[in-house]
């Protein structure tokens, strides 16, 4: 036995060479082995049986495919974010990201006003724009409660007038009295003696004659019927009228309003007391000026003399 192991420790390397030989031989025979019965079981494989074919469909199944395929299914969402249609993004006025759901985006002009009409309401400018090019600009056409898409609806003309400026000055002489058909007329400081007149006379001191007398009464605040009757004036070469109410001041046909008119631009003008006026583009409408006050003018149109239409300053 121990001869053998010598001669083993003496001969490990052929060993080894022959075990991996004998290894390598087996392997070699399985392979083979197993390629013959692949082979075999393939060749005795039976093809799979025909399928039948199947009835051909029926003439209305036909027709429906056929309109399925000219009126395919639609997307549909029921709010303002989709699936393939993202919702709007803006940044808000504190610079943070905005949506039409959580922000106004153009104060004081709700969001579905501009969708209503579909305008851009990502455009900074939008309420400055004039969609319908009638003059008016969205913001103008959104408080006249009108069409911004329709050039036929539109504010009324005067909403572009704007007062810039009023000079109220007082008419210097006072109806103080009356004797049947003599009027005094007094200076307003009463540093001057009493004029007493008739119609058809001039005041001394004015250029203004009395052209008509109007009786007047009325009830004051504490009901008792009081003396409010008038004096027509007129200035013979400029026609200009001044009414004068008994012991009360008069506005002075010198008052001078300024007023700014924003329609197809910007156009700036004087108009004095009793002057009448026009707007474009309806000149044949004639306005008159019968008030000026601090704050406000007071116009009429001369077809509607009884309906005061007040103008005051632009908004800021």
């Amino acid at each position: 036995m121990a001869k053998v192991l010598d001669w083993i420790k003496a001969h490990y390397d052929r060993i080894a060479l022959i075990a991996a030989a004998v290894f390598l031989l087996i392997s070699a025979v399985s392979i083979w082995w197993s390629a013959i019965q692949f082979g075999n079981r393939l060749i005795t494989l039976q093809p799979p049986r025909a399928k039948t074919a199947s009835p051909p469909p029926i003439a209305a199944e036909l027709d429906r495919a056929a309109e399925q395929l000219q009126h395919p299914v639609q997307w549909k969402g029921s709010t303002r974010s989709g699936l393939f249609v993202p919702e709007k993004h803006f940044i808000g006025a504190d610079g943070l990201p905005a949506t039409l759901q959580n922000t106004q985006v153009h104060p004081p002009v709700p969001n579905e006003w501009f969708e209503k009409f579909g305008l851009p309401i990502q455009d900074a400018d939008v309420l400055d724009q004039d969609a319908d090019k009638d003059g008016f600009t969205n913001l103008d056409e959104w408080q006249g409660n009108t069409d911004p898409t329709n050039k036929d609806s539109h504010p009324d003309y005067l909403t572009k007038l704007h007062l810039v400026s009023a000079t109220e000055e007082a008419f210097r002489y006072i109806f103080s009295s009356r004797i049947k058909d003599t009027f005094g007329i007094n200076s307003i400081d009463q540093n001057e003696p009493t004029q007493f007149l008739k119609v058809g006379d001039v005041i001394r001191g004015t250029d203004f004659k009395i052209v008509k007398f109007t009786e007047k009464r009325e009830r004051n605040q504490y009901g008792t019927n009081v003396d409010v009757s008038e004096l027509l004036l007129e200035h013979p070469q400029t026609h200009a009228q001044v009414t004068l109410v008994k012991e009360k001041v008069a506005t002075s046909p010198q008052s001078v309003a300024t007023f700014v008119y924003t329609w197809g631009g910007r156009r700036e003008f004087e108009v004095r007391k009793d002057q009448e006026f026009s707007l474009k583009p309806v000149e044949e409408i004639k306005y008159k000026l019968v008030d000026v006050q601090p704050a406000k003018a007071v116009i009429v149109n001369t077809q509607q003399p009884n309906a005061p239409i007040e103008i005051g300053f632009a908004a800021p």
